[in-house]
């Protein structure tokens, strides 16, 4: 009985659910995005490229929104978002 209830324990820790697969799969991005550029600078200028030179319909206003509702707005978040990989 004891060998059951550890294998079945063993079963459950292996599984992993959709959010713990997609915040790995977030981690290993971020990762392999900062063994290309480790300081940033890259995304760094482009953020900074984007935010002197695209029209943003929302800048300064106030946004709520859950993160899997959240859609750019405009230029200067789809610029933002495509840097982020997000």
């Amino acid at each position: 009985m004891n060998q059951l209830l550890n294998e079945a324990i063993k079963g459950y820790l292996r599984q992993r659910g959709r959010k713990e697969r997609s915040l790995e799969a977030n981690l290993a991005s971020l990762r392999a995005y900062r063994k290309k550029d480790p300081r940033y600078q890259k995304a760094i200028a482009e953020f900074v490229e984007a935010e002197a030179t695209l029209e943003d319909p929302l800048e300064g206003e106030i946004v709520e929104a859950k993160p899997k509702e959240a859609k750019a707005a405009g230029p200067v978040q789809s610029k933002i978002r495509d840097i982020l990989g997000a």
